[in-house]
Parts: structure tokens; C-alpha cells; sequence
């Protein structure tokens, strides 16, 4: 029996060994996967990273050029076709966007980046997200905003911001007509906290009763009837509740199929500063009311400003505002893009976005006043900022910014504002004249007044026609820029020739850019065309192509740059002689061979387009007491050299000799 029980005791030890031999094999290989888990899912991760920053790098290359294509087209068709490329490319943009957020709720790798935020701010970013989509469908925006909002909270703004713009564009999308209502109030909670309270309407197509839980599930879609051309895969809203429930909410739903549709949600919040957050409807149907009354106060096509926002939209709205302005226009999505671009190019002003992450509006001013060796140190800076609370005015004067203005804009006060900070010598006023009207009236009525001056200017290289179009018909205006146009050539050659000695692309890009621009404006559009080529080759990092092109270029700019000299000065010399003055007395009689031998001197100072004697001569001539057919021949010289058409007066004046 004491034999059996050794056994017995054996083969348990065995079977205990066996078992525990099992057992970390077991545990090794659920290490193993679960090792495996991890790499596959961190690989997922990087995957998912890396493919979102790639699809998005040629999509904003292509969403770039084809803005391009819309700024610079004349033809609708093209531009029809470049609107619906704009349209599908940030559709796909969003997708990304989506797919990359997606991923990471599911891996439980998404987290709540909490700030200070202002609220304000919040609202006009958001509301300028949609409103390109609800103009265009024509639907009416109700704002019904609580006024004693504490204006800064302290909370996950990016994620927020997602939230409310995801409900935004969904209430857009599904609205063919009627309107779109933003609710927000909130509630005092202890420890001072406050709960917001959101709710986005509108009157679109609604939801079936049946459909709503779909809602909710990826890639999952409602029936035909109700969706929009434009329908993405669903992640929208699955995403949105998500990040809802992160933040200790949920999202509700009420729809009537057909009416329309009401989505809410409440979240807690800090609070930060209790200062009421005031009328924000107000200044927004404000903002409408300027926008819709606008024409251009001022022309200013050799002005230079920077805009910094990192809202995308609003940089939108601002370029957009400004468009009548012809003012060359660089933007900025952060204070460090800005601190970058001030290091490369001068500008006249720059408006600056309050809130931004990393480096707010407050920093990057300092830093632009504190960085050496930079052009654009000591020029105005005006804070374009939600924050209309009491003493705003003051602390933005106080960090040194020249002045600041609301949002959302008024397009009548940033013009003004405009006016008052851009130097004098840069603004054109149009004296409330809507000069586009003006420009097409010239244009039905005709005008042949300038037919010899833009043939001249034709042979010099640039399109009169064009370049008054971009003027609004304004010939005085066109003179003065061109003038500008003159004065920017060989500074725009010099630095073009530097950033290319140094094989500094991104440099050489932003001045061959806006030289594209002031080519356009005056009309000289094969030296605009070629300045274009050279910003492709110059963006694509084509050190070797810019180069070999470059001289192309340098010698247009020099032969346009001599022409202008000769033709601005006999400008100056023909605007003397157009003044009014008192009727010179009769020189009296001349023979006919010191009559020739003036007109061989007048001819030899137009063929050398010396047009300030020229026209000295020709006023001494026309004091001679000559016959009607020398008085006709010396009427159209006098019209010719005061067109600038100093070859033709030549040939009037050889006719005769």
C-alpha cells in the first residue's frame, strides 16, 4: 500500500509539473500574442498616422492649385469645374480626417486636450465653417445665444469645435430650404463649473424613427430618398457621439421624417473669466448687414498685408472680404508660419487671431518685434479677435498691437481701419464710387480715347484692356499703379536673384508669387504667365530647372522696367503740358527751311523717346504762324505724345518731312 501512495504521490508531482509546464507555455504564448496585439495594433496606429498625413499633403497641393485655377481663370466653365474639385477634394479631406479620428477612439487612443478657450471665438469659427454652404442654399442662420455666458471657459476646444461642426454641416447638408438654429445656454454648477447646453435644428429632410439608432454605426447609411449627393460614410456622427461621451454627455436625437431635425447634447465646463460674453447675435447679423451693403472704399494693388488665423474658413472670409481691395494677400495658419514668412518678405500690415495653439496672436507679436534683421519689425499690427468683452480694447493696445477688431468682421470698419494703417502712398480712395459698375459701363459705352496709348503699351508688354479690369476702369488709378509697378521691378529682381544664389526655394516662391500678382494687376501677362511656370518649378524644390529659366525671366523684367522709365517720364512731361496755362504769343513767321529743320529736331527727340523736349518743341512750334494742314499735322502729334505713342507722332512728323 505504501508502494501504491508513491506512486500515486508520483504521478501527481508528474501531472502538477506537466500542468505548470503547460500553464507558462500557456502564458508565453498569450504574451506572445498579446505582444503581437500590441505591434499590430501600433503598427495600425503608425499606418493609420502616416497614410493620414500623405493623403492629406497631395490633397492640399491639389485643393491649392485649384484654388489658384479660381482666382485666376476668366473662363465660367473652368471655374464651374474648379468649384466641384474644391467641393470633392474637401470631402475627401474630412473622410481622412474621420478615418485617422475613428481609428483612435476604437484603439482608446483619443484624448481630451483641455485649455482656456473663448467662447466667442468658438462661435465665429464655427459659424464661418458653414456659411460658404448655407448662402449658397440660401438658408436662413438663427443664433439663439445666451448673453451671460462666461465669455472664457476652460475645456477641450478642438474637440468641441468638432462636435457643434459636425452637427453644423450635417443640419447644411440636409437643408434644402428653410433654416438652421444654434441654441446655446448654460447652467451654474458648484466648484465653478457651468453646463452648456447645445442644440442644432433645422428644417431639413428628418430622420425615420427606425433609422435613428443607425445613426450612430459606421459606415452605415440612412435610405436613398434623404441623402444628400454629397453623403459621406457615417463616421461623422458615430465620431460625435464618442467624443460626447468622453466628455460626460450625451447626444439626443428628435426628428420628424420630412420636418426636420434637432440634435443636443450638455457638457461641464470651467470657468475662467465670468465676464458675460454679450450680444453675439447682434454683432453677427451686424457683420451680415456690412457685408451685404459693401463696395470697395479703396484700391491698393502694390498694398501687402499677412493674415495669421489658424481657422482655415476664417482666413477664407477675411481674403474673401478683401477681394474687391486688389491688396496681395499672404496668410498664415500659425505664429510660427508667420514668423517664417515675415523673414522672407516686407509687408505694409498684418492682422493677427487672438487664440491660437502653441503660439497665441499676444507671443507672435512680440516675437515679430523682438526678431532682428526683420522687414517687417516696426509696421502695424492690428488683432482680429471674438473678444469683445470690456477692457479688450485696452489689453490688445497694451500688448502692443496698433488696434483690433471683432468678430465676426465688418467689412465697412476693416476697410477703414485698412485705410487708416496702410501708407498713404499704397491706398487708392474710390471716393464710395462702386468702381467694377463703372469699369463695365466704360466698357458697353466704349472709349477710344486710349487706343493710341495701349498700342504703345501693347509693344511694351502689357495688356491696357486687362490691366484696367483690374483697376475697375479707373485710367488715373492705372497710371499710379503702374508708377508702383515701376518702382517694385528691380527690388523683385534683386531679392529673386539672392534667394536663387542661396538655392532658396521656399524664399524664391513667395516673391516670384507676388510678383505673378503685380504682373496681373497692371496687365502684363506674358511676364505674369512666366513668373507662374517659375512658381511651380520653384514650390517643387527644382533648384536646377528655376535656374536655368530664371534669365528668362530677369530679362523681362529689365526690358519692362526700361520701357516704364522712358514712358513714365514723358507721362510727367505731357501732364505739364496738359495743365492749364495762359496763350502763349505768336513767335510770328519761320521759313520753311528753319521749319524743317524744327521738325528734323522734334523727329530726332520722339525716335529717342525723349518726351519731355519733345513736347517742349512742339509747344514752341505750335507759336508759328503755319498753315491749317501743319497746324492738323502738329494737333496729332500733340494727341499722339500725349498717349504716350511716341512712335506714331514720329511717323506723323517724317510724313511731312
Amino acid at each position: 500500500m505504501g508502494q501504491e501512495t508513491k506512486k500515486t504521490t508520483a504521478k501527481k508531482g508528474t501531472e502538477l509539473s506537466q500542468a505548470k509546464e503547460a500553464l507558462q507555455q500557456k502564458n508565453v504564448e498569450l504574451e506572445t500574442a498579446k505582444s503581437a496585439v500590441e505591434k499590430a495594433e501600433k503598427a495600425r496606429d503608425i499606418f493609420l498616422a502616416n497614410m493620414s498625413h500623405e493623403l492629406r499633403t497631395p490633397i492640399n497641393t491639389i485643393l491649392g492649385l485649384n484654388e489658384l485655377i479660381l482666382r485666376e481663370s476668366q473662363e465660367e466653365a473652368v471655374k464651374e469645374y474648379a468649384r466641384d474639385i474644391r467641393q470633392a477634394g474637401n470631402i475627401l479631406l474630412a473622410l481622412v480626417s474621420d478615418i485617422l479620428d475613428f481609428s483612435k477612439l476604437e484603439a482608446d487612443k483619443m484624448e481630451l486636450t483641455e485649455g482656456i478657450y473663448d467662447v466667442s471665438s468658438l462661435l465665429n469659427d464655427l459659424i464661418n465653417s458653414i456659411s460658404v454652404q448655407q448662402r449658397r442654399k440660401k438658408l436662413d442662420l438663427v443664433l439663439e445665444i445666451a448673453q451671460d455666458i462666461p465669455y472664457k471657459l476652460f475645456g477641450d476646444e478642438i474637440h468641441i469645435r468638432q462636435i457643434i461642426g459636425n452637427l453644423l454641416s450635417n443640419a447644411v447638408r440636409y437643408t434644402e430650404k428653410g433654416r438652421i438654429t444654434l441654441h446655446v445656454s448654460w447652467k451654474e454648477l458648484p466648484k465653478d463649473s457651468v453646463e452648456l447646453y447645445v442644440i442644432v435644428k433645422d428644417t431639413g429632410v428628418g430622420i425615420k424613427e427606425e433609422d435613428i439608432p443607425k445613426l450612430f454605426k459606421a459606415f452605415q447609411r440612412m435610405d436613398s430618398a434623404t441623402r444628400s449627393k454629397d453623403d459621406r460614410t457615417g463616421l461623422g456622427l458615430a465620431i460625435t457621439q464618442r467624443l460626447i461621451e468622453m466628455m460626460g454627455g450625451k447626444l439626443e436625437v428628435q426628428s420628424v421624417y420630412g420636418k426636420g431635425s434637432a440634435f443636443s447634447f450638455k457638457i461641464v465646463q470651467k470657468i475662467v473669466d465670468r465676464e458675460p460674453l454679450g450680444d453675439f447675435e447682434k454683432q453677427y447679423k451686424d457683420s451680415l448687414r456690412s457685408i451685404e451693403d459693401y463696395h470697395e472704399k479703396f484700391i491698393a494693388p502694390m498694398g501687402r498685408i499677412l493674415i495669421v488665423d489658424d481657422n482655415a474658413m476664417n482666413l477664407a472670409v477675411a481674403q474673401g472680404l478683401l477681394k474687391g481691395t486688389r491688396l496681395q494677400i499672404d496668410v498664415a495658419a500659425s505664429g510660427e508660419e508667420c514668423l517664417e514668412l515675415i523673414k522672407r518678405k516686407t509687408y505694409h500690415l498684418i492682422c493677427m487671431d487672438h487664440m491660437m495653439p502653441v503660439m497665441d496672436g499676444v507671443q507672435t507679436l512680440h516675437a515679430i518685434r523682438a526678431l532682428e534683421g526683420n522687414p517687417s519689425r516696426d509696421i502695424p499690427v492690428i488683432a482680429l479677435t471674438a473678444n469683445a468683452v470690456a477692457g479688450a480694447r485696452e489689453l490688445y493696445l497694451k500688448e502692443g498691437f496698433q488696434d483690433y477688431l471683432t468678430k465676426p468682421i465688418d467689412a465697412d470698419k476693416f476697410e477703414n481701419m485698412l485705410i487708416e494703417y496702410l501708407p498713404d502712398n499704397v491706398v487708392y480712395l474710390t471716393n464710395n464710387r462702386n468702381i467694377s459698375d463703372e469699369y463695365e459701363q466704360t466698357q458697353e459705352e466704349g472709349d477710344g480715347e486710349f487706343d493710341i496709348r495701349e498700342s504703345q503699351l501693347y509693344l511694351m508688354g502689357f495688356n491696357l484692356r486687362n490691366g484696367l479690369r483690374y483697376m475697375g476702369g479707373d485710367k488715373a488709378l492705372y497710371g499710379k499703379v503702374l508708377r508702383d509697378f515701376h518702382s517694385i521691378l528691380q527690388e523683385k529682381e534683386t531679392a529673386l536673384k539672392d534667394f536663387l544664389q542661396k538655392g532658396d526655394m521656399p524664399g524664391y516662391t513667395i516673391i516670384v508669387h507676388s510678383l505673378k500678382g503685380n504682373a496681373r494687376n497692371v496687365g502684363a501677362d506674358d511676364l505674369a504667365d512666366e513668373a507662374f511656370e517659375l512658381e511651380k518649378m520653384a514650390k517643387a524644390g527644382q533648384l536646377e530647372d528655376v535656374t536655368v529659366r530664371s534669365p528668362i525671366l530677369f530679362g523681362m523684367m529689365n526690358t519692362m522696367r526700361n520701357s516704364l522709365r522712358v514712358y513714365l517720364e514723358t507721362e510727367d512731361a505731357a501732364g505739364e503740358k496738359t495743365g492749364q496755362q495762359e496763350p502763349e504769343e505768336s513767335a510770328g513767321s519761320i521759313t520753311e527751311d528753319e521749319w524743317t529743320r524744327a521738325l528734323q529736331e522734334l523727329a530726332a527727340r520722339l525716335d529717342d523717346f525723349d518726351g519731355e523736349s519733345a513736347a517742349a518743341k512742339l509747344r514752341e512750334l505750335k507759336r508759328y504762324d503755319r498753315p491749317e494742314s501743319d497746324k492738323k499735322m502738329l494737333r496729332l502729334c500733340e494727341k499722339a505724345i500725349k498717349d504716350y505713342a511716341y512712335d506714331i507722332a514720329l511717323e506723323v512728323v517724317n510724313a511731312v518731312l
